[in-house]
């Protein structure tokens, strides 16, 4: 039984696919199949666990849709930008990441904290500034190797 939730919204010819749960060997896409939307927007701001059958199961999923159709991904948790940066394939061409969560780490309260960015706040691979949710201190340190974390954007 699928543990992944799929809830799907049609907002001006622009369907938003809201992903939620697990995406494992179990996942079920057959509530995506035969989309014909010029762009599909998934956000996946509550994906718990991605797997690596799940990520057969995502490829072969995005593989099916139409060459013309342009995905969006939105709240990117840390587990999806690694897999888009290590498997060729999770990333469709011609895709675009909209939204992201970046792991930050907060000197002054020593809590870790993974803070939501956009694709344009960062700029030559750069770790933009970011406040602590937390204490509310400002300077929060980057908690990856920048160049690493950022090498999908180089794929835009």
């Amino acid at each position: 039984m699928s543990k992944l939730k799929i809830n799907k919204q049609l907002i001006d010819n622009k369907l938003i696919v809201h992903l939620a749960g697990t995406i494992d060997e179990d996942a079920d896409f057959k509530p995506l199949e035969n989309l014909t939307q010029p762009v599909i927007s998934f956000d996946f701001n509550d994906i718990t666990l991605l797997n690596s059958c799940g990520i057969r199961e995502w490829i072969g999923f995005i593989q099916k849709l139409p060459a013309s159709t342009r995905l969006h991904y939105q709240r990117c948790p840390q587990i999806i930008i690694e897999q888009i940066n290590m498997v060729h394939g999770f990333f469709k061409s011609g895709s675009q990441i909209e939204s992201f969560y970046a792991p930050y780490f907060c000197p002054n309260c020593d809590k870790e904290s993974k803070i939501l960015l956009t694709t344009e706040k960062i700029k030559n691979s750069k770790a933009p500034a970011a406040t602590c949710p937390h204490c509310g201190t400002e300077g929060m340190e980057f908690d990856a190797l920048e160049e690493q974390y950022f090498h999908f954007l180089k794929s835009k």
